[in-house]
């Protein structure tokens, strides 16, 4: 079943759900006031940025949860989030080393919403859930209505946290040093095609944070793939956008995976789920993850990868948004894993 999910990942490197201006659900239904509805944050990305450039979800106080893709290789001073119609700032950011997630500091508390309770359960396939997204092209969401749509799990894309530990997959890849190395999109999906001059991004750099030598960054929270029951579709503006299970936060939209043209909407989906990573959101939240937090004064540079022309900017953000749905699925296909290089 894993090599089925292929095609869907080839389409998701082009579709990936970046910050760049899209819309958001379309064909979707206006959410009602609900605990869950009014904890989804529209998010604007930079100073330049406008809102609807991604979704996030209040997860604490002063902390909202969003796609790490959203706030990687951009410059994200100034960023804003709008919650309930109340615009708050925001001062710092951490980038998740286990997934597709990060957060995002206000400098003032949201004191009129209950902030998203995060699920420990991944959802298995045929659970129904609710998806939300915002979009400044969004006929709906600028009439000020959040727009929502029902989706169901189809399948089980990458690794779930029911699987080895994290100090187990770590001495695992350390006993394989060989086999931890990053495979070329182009060898895990045949038949990508690439710009002339672009070459693959590894995982490495998709999800930096160790040392050249060290093992390939752990993918802890499973990706599912989702499917609209009506008419909605996801596009670009959805990026982050919370995925509810029963009243939990399940999961976060990653990429949408139904076509090659990012202008049309998606109504299937790879969503990132939370039971993987709740714990390093936890420890940021709760204060304890200090070095996780990054400023504009601490924030590294992005990754330089070889292009020949600007207008290929947002398809390496894309390309690394690929890695990490790819890196959690080599993870789990042992005739890949296993490859000498």
């Amino acid at each position: 079943m894993q090599h089925k999910i292929f095609p869907a990942l080839l389409a998701a490197s082009i579709v990936a759900l970046t910050a760049a201006p899209a819309t958001a659900l379309e064909h979707g239904d206006p959410a009602t006031d609900s605990p869950e509805a009014r904890t989804v944050a529209q998010l604007k990305i930079g100073r330049v940025g406008s809102f609807g450039d991604c979704t996030g979800t209040l997860v604490a106080a002063q902390w909202v949860l969003t796609a790490r893709h959203c706030l990687e290789s951009v410059n994200n001073t100034g960023t804003q989030a709008r919650i309930n119609g109340t615009t708050y700032d925001t001062d710092s950011w951490a980038l998740s080393p286990l997934s597709d997630a990060a957060l995002l500091h206000l400098t003032a508390p949201v004191t009129d919403t209950k902030p998203a309770e995060i699920s420990t359960q991944v959802p298995e396939p045929g659970k129904r859930g609710t998806l939300y997204g915002w979009s400044s092209s969004s006929s709906m969401a600028r009439r000020g209505q959040l727009p929502q749509a029902e989706m169901e799990v189809a399948e089980l894309l990458g690794g779930s946290p029911a699987g080895p530990t994290a100090a187990d997959a770590a001495a695992s890849a350390g006993a394989d040093a060989d086999g931890g190395e990053s495979v070329p999109a182009a060898e895990a999906m045949p038949g990508l095609k690439m710009p002339e001059g672009t070459e693959s991004v590894p995982a490495s750099e998709a999800m930096p944070g160790g040392a050249p030598d060290d093992p390939m960054p752990l993918i802890e929270s499973a990706i599912l793939d989702v499917h609209s029951t009506g008419r909605a579709g996801m596009q670009g503006g959805d990026s982050g956008g919370p995925f509810f299970v029963d009243g939990k936060l399940a999961g976060l939209a990653t990429a949408g995976t139904a076509n090659g043209d990012p202008d049309l909407p998606s109504p299937s989906a790879a969503i990132t789920t939370l039971a993987g990573t709740k714990d390093w959101i936890e420890g940021v939240v709760s204060g304890r993850d200090k070095e996780a937090i990054l400023t504009a004064e601490t924030t590294p540079e992005p990754p330089k990868t070889p292009q020949t022309s600007a207008d290929h900017a947002w398809l390496y953000a894309e390309i690394a948004v690929l890695g990490l749905i790819a890196a959690a699925v080599v993870s789990r296909i042992p005739g890949l894993r296993g490859r000498k290089h």
